[in-house]
């Protein structure tokens, strides 16, 4: 499944993602009314809490970024940036010139403790995005390849990266990134601790994207992946009416009702989850009292700088 059909459908942003700095991607996403990486961020905050309760220090929490961009998984999650935050930070406060952006944005995510104990690896195809990510601090290790190209396979050095991480998130990359990276990942993830709690996943997917190839990935790796019931998180607004036009009728004919949804001007996404199969449960549990706290309070957990 290459999700090709459904891929045309959607606006393309590609140039902003191979800029040396954020600042044209966070400007970008900020005039589409982005969201989903703040509206997913409890979820994977609650995951870090339940891996840390059951791992104790014996496996300290290291999550892999499926997606990272410059990192901005990490932002709201080790950091705990809101989105408004982060747009109003590049757009007064951080430097055009990539040493001393990356200087200065590594000084500003300090000013306060990290918000969630956590060490987050990236994995992106974008070179540049990894880069500043890597220089700014955002990510404590990273990885830019493009595992969606059948000849490109993963290193010694990216398999040491998966096995040490016991959490894999994505938010907004599914569709892009398809099971021909999971396979290469997969395998991988979490094996340096095999007998402990994990590895878990968080990971939301466009309602235009089939699941089933994502959710098979994970079974052949030994995971169990299921919805979490009544999960549907808007993503961002329509670039134009042109893409907005496209999705719904690709979701149409998938036979999906976008009244409410789709039809509102946003592209939403299903929260999914995976872990042992013995595990799951407890987690899709975890991720419904996450959705019920979270009714009528969407600043939860969020520092202010």
């Amino acid at each position: 499944m290459t999700y090709e059909e459904e891929n045309k459908a959607k606006a393309t942003f590609d140039e902003v993602y191979v800029q040396p700095t954020p600042h044209a991607y966070v400007q970008k996403m900020a005039s589409h009314g982005y969201q989903i990486g703040e509206q997913a961020r409890p979820y994977c905050f609650e995951a870090t809490q339940l891996l840390n309760e059951l791992n104790s220090d014996a496996w300290p929490v290291q999550m892999l970024d499926l997606g990272c961009s410059y990192g901005m998984g990490s932002a709201f999650l080790k950091y705990g940036c809101s989105f408004e935050e982060i747009v109003a930070f590049f757009a007064s406060r951080a430097p055009d010139e990539l040493a001393a952006c990356a200087e200065v944005t590594r000084m500003w995510l300090n000013v306060a403790p990290p918000a969630c104990d956590v060490r987050c690896v990236g994995l992106d195809s974008s070179e540049p995005a990894v880069s500043f990510a890597l220089k700014a601090g955002l990510l404590d290790g990273g990885i830019a390849k493009n595992y969606e190209d059948p000849s490109v396979q993963p290193s010694k050095m990216d398999i040491e990266w998966f096995r040490s991480c016991n959490l894999l998130v994505s938010t907004g990359a599914i569709g892009y990134v398809t099971q021909v990276t999971l396979r290469k990942v997969l395998p991988h993830l979490g094996k340096d601790h095999p007998t402990k709690h994990g590895p878990f996943a968080v990971v939301t997917i466009l309602r235009m994207f089939e699941t089933e190839p994502i959710v098979s990935c994970f079974e052949e790796a030994g995971m169990k992946m299921v919805r979490v019931p009544g999960s549907c998180l808007p993503q961002r607004n329509f670039a134009d009416d042109a893409e907005r036009d496209g999705i719904i009728s690709v979701l149409h004919n998938q036979h999906v009702d976008t009244l409410g949804f789709e039809d509102e001007g946003k592209l939403f996404a299903e929260l999914y989850v995976a872990a042992a199969e013995d595990q799951v449960d407890r987690l899709v549990s975890l991720m419904q009292s996450v959705e019920e706290r979270l009714v009528g309070d969407s600043n939860v957990m969020f520092i202010q700088r």
